[in-house]
């Protein structure tokens, strides 16, 4: 093998890697929602449109009562094209950690699908390293005949 293409495929098992710890990262948010999350209901104070990175969002304020009892006045900002909040909606949030609500169903499953593809995209990459090692000290495989 020319040592370019060798070379093209240890940059894609690099951005593999790269692509494996940045959404594994990602993925690593959501799971904590989904095991240690809890939800509450709250209340809307206040819904306004706002703008960040070029993109429309909805801001939503709410208050609500943690199963401690203590109060707090949070915010979301979803997609513009969200349904407008009533004046009670259902929050997910991680208790002790201060402004860790979020509107439940504003989830980022996105990004653990990223993840599974990139752990798939790892995989190849680490089967193509294997390939490329075992040609390096075995040399290249010979058929049988």
């Amino acid at each position: 093998m020319d040592q370019d293409e060798d070379l093209a495929k240890l940059k894609w098992i690099l951005a593999a890697g790269v692509a494996f710890l940045v959404t594994g990262f990602w993925a690593f948010q959501e799971l904590k929602y989904a095991v240690w999350g809890t939800t509450a209901e709250a209340t809307v104070t206040r819904t306004f449109e706002t703008r960040e990175r070029r993109r429309n969002l909805l801001a939503v304020e709410y208050t609500f009562t943690d199963k401690e009892g203590q109060s707090h006045s949070e915010r979301d900002d979803v997609p513009s094209n969200w349904p407008t909040p009533g004046p009670k909606v259902t929050i997910q949030y991680m208790p002790g950690v201060e402004d860790s609500s979020r509107l439940e169903g504003h989830s980022r499953k996105l990004a653990v699908w990223m993840f599974l593809g990139s752990c798939v995209l790892l995989g190849f990459a680490g089967f193509k390293l294997y390939q490329i090692a075992s040609d390096a000290v075995d040399g290249p495989p010979r058929r049988r005949r």
